[in-house]
C-alpha cells in the first residue's frame, strides 16, 4: 500500500510502489493524504491479489525498468488538484433552482453521497454551531482515512449539509472524535480495505431520547428513524469531506454497501435487562455517549418458537458462525479471529436476562457454542499453491496446518471468535424476535458527548 512505501521513505529508505490502474487515483489520494504528495510509482495493468504466479512475475519484470528510472531519476511534480475557494455564490431563477445548480456543482467534485444536500450558508452554519461550547476554529482531530484536520466548524458545515439541527451536533463531534481513536491508525486500514467495512454509530444516556433518535426498529427508513439517517449522514459527509473517505480514492470497496450510508442507532435501554453498552465501556448510566463499531456485514439471525434462555442463545451462536479467520498470527488481533456486534430485540433479551442470564453470561454462551469448521473458515487463503504454504500470509503459529489434508482441516472445529470478549451485545429493536448480526473489527471505542454540549 501507499501509505507503506510512505513509512519507508521515512526512515530513510527510497521507495517505489507498484500500483495497479485501477488504484492510480487511490495512490495519488494517499501519498498527498499521508504527508508524501511526490511518492513515486510504477503502473502495471492487473491487481496482484488472485492473480496467478506466473502473471505476477511477467508484469514485475515488464515494470522493472520504469521501477529503475523512478528511483534513479528527479522527482515529478504532481497538481494537488485541491479546490482552496472558501465561498460560492450560485444562483437561479429561484431559491429551488439555485440549490439544484449547487448540488449539481457539489457532486462533480464528489462532496456528497448521492442525494440532495443542504446549502450550508453561512447564516446556517452559524446557527448549527450554537448545538456545542467549542469554538469553531478548535481543531477535534485528524479525520481518519486521509486525516484531514476535522475543526468544529468543518463539522457543522457537513451538519449543515446533512440536515441536520444543532441539537445533532454534539453526537457528531463526539463520533468524528471517536473514530479517530479507533485501533491504532483511527481504522485506516479497514477504511480503505476492499472489503465493505462501514461505521455504525450506537448512542446511549440521556441524549438518544431528548433529540429523538429511534432504539426500535432502528435501521430502516421513514418518519421513525429521521433523526438516526441524519445524523448517520452527518457523520459519512464528515468521512467524506474531511477523512478524504471517497469511493474510488481512499475508499477502495470491490462491490460497495449501502451500511455506507453510515446508521446511527440508540440503544433501547429501558427495554433491556441489563446494564446499556456504555455502562459495560466504564461511563455512568446518566452519561451520553457514543460507541463506533466498524462492520463488515449483516445477517438476520431468526428464531420462530424458541423460549428458554439457552435455546434462543443457541440460535444465535448458530448464526455467527460464517465468515473467515486469519492466519497471520496466533493471538487475538485485528486480523485475528472474528468478533460480533449482536443487535438483540427485547424479545430475545428479556427472556435470556429473566431466566438468569447476565450480559457475560449470554455472551459466554455464544462464544462457546459458536463452532463451525476451521476448514471453511480457512478456504480463502489455499494451501496446495506453488508446492506449500504462503509464508507471507501464513505464521509460525499455524504451519502445522500444511501437514494435513484438505479433508482433515474440513473436520476441525473451531470457535469463530477467539474468546466471549469479542461478542458485543446491544439490545436494539422492536417487540419482535428476530436478531441483527454483524461481523465486526476489533474495538469498539466509546466516547462521551456531554463535553460537546453548548
Amino acid at each position: 500500500m501507499v501509505h507503506d512505501m510512505i513509512e519507508l521513505e521515512k526512515v530513510g529508505r527510497p521507495a517505489v510502489a507498484l500500483v495497479s490502474g485501477r488504484f492510480e487515483e487511490d495512490a495519488v489520494a494517499s501519498s498527498r493524504a499521508f504527508g508524501m504528495p511526490d511518492l513515486q510509482w510504477v503502473i502495471v495493468p492487473r491487481i496482484y491479489r488472485n492473480l496467478e504466479p506466473d502473471l505476477c512475475i511477467s508484469q514485475t519484470e515488464d515494470a522493472i525498468d520504469d521501477l529503475i528510472g523512478s528511483l534513479t531519476s528527479s522527482i515529478s511534480e504532481r497538481n494537488s488538484g485541491i479546490d482552496t475557494e472558501n465561498t460560492r455564490v450560485y444562483e437561479g431563477e429561484d431559491r429551488h433552482d439555485a440549490i439544484l445548480k449547487m448540488n449539481d456543482d457539489f457532486m462533480l467534485e464528489d462532496l456528497g453521497d448521492g442525494l440532495l444536500l443542504h446549502p450550508p450558508t453561512r447564516e446556517a452554519v452559524d446557527q448549527m454551531l450554537k448545538g456545542t461550547c467549542l469554538p469553531a476554529d478548535h481543531v477535534v482531530c485528524d479525520m481518519p482515512p486521509g486525516f484531514g484536520l476535522a475543526t468544529v466548524e468543518k463539522i457543522a458545515i457537513n451538519a449543515v449539509m446533512a440536515g441536520a439541527k444543532p441539537e445533532h451536533l454534539p453526537v457528531v463531534i463526539a463520533a468524528v472524535k471517536g473514530m479517530s481513536k479507533l485501533h491504532k491508525d483511527g481504522g485506516k486500514s479497514l477504511l480503505m480495505s476492499t472489503s465493505p467495512e462501514a461505521p455504525l454509530l450506537v448512542v446511549n444516556g440521556p441524549i438518544g431520547e431528548k433529540i429523538g433518535l429511534n432504539p426500535k426498529s432502528a435501521l430502516g427508513p421513514g418518519r421513525d428513524n429521521q433523526v438516526n439517517t441524519i445524523v448517520g449522514r452527518a457523520f459519512a459527509l464528515c468521512f467524506r469531506n474531511i477523512g478524504y473517505w471517497y469511493p474510488g480514492l481512499m475508499d477502495m470497496d470491490t462491490i460497495g454497501t449501502t451500511r455506507k450510508f453510515i446508521q446511527c442507532v440508540a440503544e433501547n435501554e429501558k427495554m433491556s435487562p441489563w446494564d446499556p453498552l456504555h455502562v459495560d465501556q466504564g461511563f455512568d448510566a446518566d452519561e451520553s455517549t457514543v460507541t463506533i463499531f466498524v462492520t463488515n456485514g449483516e445477517l438476520d439471525l431468526q428464531d420462530q418458537g424458541n423460549h428458554t434462555a439457552e435455546g434462543l442463545l443457541r440460535t444465535l451462536a448458530y448464526g455467527c458462525v460464517f465468515g473467515t479467520r486469519s492466519l497471520q498470527g496466533g493471538k487475538v488481533g485485528i486480523r485475528g479471529g472474528a468478533e460480533r456486534l449482536i443487535f438483540m430485540p427485547p424479545d430475545v433479551a428479556q427472556p435470556v436476562g429473566n431466566q438468569g442470564f447476565s450480559k457475560q453470561a449470554a455472551k459466554e454462551f455464544i462464544h462457546e457454542n459458536a463452532v463451525g469448521s476451521f476448514g471453511h473458515m480457512i478456504e480463502y487463503m489455499p494451501f496446495e499453491q506453488d508446492g506449500g504454504v504462503r509464508e507471507s500470509r501464513v505464521s509460525d503459529d499455524w504451519r502445522w496446518l500444511e501437514q494435513l489434508t484438505h479433508q482433515q482441516r474440513q473436520e476441525i472445529t473451531m470457535n469463530i471468535m477467539d474468546s466471549a470478549e469479542n461478542c458485543h451485545i446491544v439490545v436494539v429493536g422492536a417487540d419482535r424476535a428476530k436478531t441483527a448480526c454483524f461481523p465486526s473489527s476489533d474495538g469498539p471505542y466509546t466516547e462521551g458527548i456531554d463535553q460537546y454540549l453548548p
